[in-house]
């Protein structure tokens, strides 16, 4: 029965490393199609031609610069991208997968960085795709240290401080990135200041205090006003789209006709309206102040029409945001609701239609069945092993949370943070992170099975 369930436990890892390879090779060929081309998205036209909006995309000036110096020479720069995934993939891969392994770790870190998203973004001008290699990267830190043997764990001071160098870093690629790494970087700190004593606690405090007043300056300033204004902007968007020009009708006078039908429309028709339209035209009648405020009432007039609908699509959201794969096949599909997700097909698809077309619709079925087989994948090994009682089970959550937990962590904030920017915007170019992560556990789930085939192995012939 035992041997059976090994030759099972061994078609499935056969089928899984099938499955990642076709996916690499579609990867590869969609990569030598797009090389040396241009997806058109408006923020890599900002960002070429260093418009002023170039800043209110997420880029850091580091990126700004980078993208400025290579505007000639993108390939380079889609090498820089693709090189620094391939590198975090592999560092990530490292974490799961013994050093014999080198072959499988490969395999995993051209399978994470050869996701269909993934890849198109490591092919465009955006700061997305450096964002989460640094992502990657202080998660494979921290999960690394947490691996280690607690007598081996020596170098909780020199991760740290790799950590918050690839937290500076993100400051200036990808700014907004660097609060969703806070909860790993307040765990290494954590950790770092207990093995420290007194002084250590010290340090790792006021570093913790110069992180966060970092953050806050870089990506919100210091104006109260301007704070207030993000979030009535935020808050009209997420209640207000696409319906805004049905709630024009019970806007009250003289406010209803001072934004007129077409802006109405604009914002209707448009994700980003009530940045784009809605507020420069309140702010020719009324100046910023005012406007800040009748942004609220709009945003409350509008919640109280579309309560339920809200309630909806922000569920959508959650869920397109956890679950990008069959999430993204099912809005191209038109089953689901509109979203970024059109747009950013459609540029993928330009200079390889066909080969794109097979590439998504492989990536969004393949998730599923990698999913559906590491779960069979799970039950065998618990089966085979068996279960020691309720204790083991709650061992095995608490060892789950204490390694995986400031990364869920900094994944549920990122999540939220762009659910909460409005209806509609619903963008998978910005969670990368969480869509590799659920191939990591598949990997990493594929990585322990084959350990312990090859324990059971060297046990036999012993």
């Amino acid at each position: 029965m035992r041997r059976m369930g090994m030759h099972i436990r061994g078609i499935l890892r056969a089928v899984l490393v099938c499955g990642m390879s076709v996916q690499i090779l579609l990867g590869l060929a969609w990569l030598i199609k797009n090389m040396g081309g241009l997806q058109t998205f408006q923020e890599s036209r900002w960002l070429l031609v260093g418009e002023g909006m170039a800043g209110k995309i997420y880029s850091g000036v580091l990126y700004r610069g980078l993208a400025a110096l290579l505007s000639s020479h993108l390939w380079i720069l889609y090498a820089l991208q693709l090189a620094a995934a391939v590198a975090a993939a592999y560092g990530l891969m490292s974490c799961f997968v013994e050093k014999n392994q080198k072959a499988l770790r490969i395999l995993g870190a051209l399978a994470l960085t050869s996701i269909p998203q993934a890849l198109q973004c490591h092919l465009a001008v955006l700061p997305w795709s450096l964002g989460t290699s640094l992502l990657l990267t202080e998660t494979a830190l921290w999960r690394k240290l947490c691996g280690e043997r607690r007598e081996q764990n020596r170098g909780s001071a020199k991760t740290a401080v790799v950590m918050l160098f690839g937290w500076l870093l993100l400051l200036l690629i990808v700014p907004v990135y660097a609060w969703f790494s806070m909860p790993l970087l307040a765990a290494i700190l954590w950790r770092t200041g207990k093995r420290e004593g007194a002084k250590g606690r010290l340090l790792c405090g006021l570093a913790g205090l110069a992180i966060v007043l970092c953050c806050v300056t870089v990506n919100c300033g210091w104006n109260p006003a301007a704070w207030n204004r993000e979030l009535a902007a935020n808050f009209l968007s997420r209640t207000g789209w696409p319906y805004f020009q049905n709630d024009y009708d019970v806007i009250p006078q003289p406010l209803h006709d001072e934004i007129g039908l077409d802006t109405a429309r604009k914002v209707s028709y448009y994700a980003d309206g009530v940045e784009v339209s809605l507020i420069p035209r309140l702010e020719e009648q009324y100046g910023p102040e005012e406007t800040t405020s009748l942004l609220w009432e709009l945003a409350e007039i509008c919640l109280k029409r579309n309560l339920r609908v809200d309630v909806k699509n922000v569920i959508w959201d959650m869920a397109a945001y956890h679950a990008t794969p069959p999430i993204l096949a099912m809005q191209l599909r038109g089953r689901a609701y509109d979203s970024h997700s059109g747009i950013n097909y459609e540029y993928m698809k330009n200079r390889a239609p066909l080969l794109t077309r097979c590439y998504v619709t492989f990536g969004s079925r393949w998730w599923w069945v990698m999913l559906g087989l590491t779960a069979v994948l799970m039950v065998c090994g618990l089966a085979e092993h068996g279960f020691s009682g309720k204790s083991s089970i709650w061992a095995r959550v608490r060892e789950f949370l204490r390694r995986w937990f400031p990364a869920l962590a900094g994944l549920e904030w990122m999540i939220l943070c762009f659910v909460a920017e409005g209806s509609g915007i619903m963008d998978y170019k910005k969670t990368l992170w969480v869509t590799i992560l659920w191939y990591t556990a598949v990997l990493s789930q594929l990585a322990g099975n084959m350990r312990d085939s090859k324990t059971a192995c060297s046990r036999k012939e012993h």
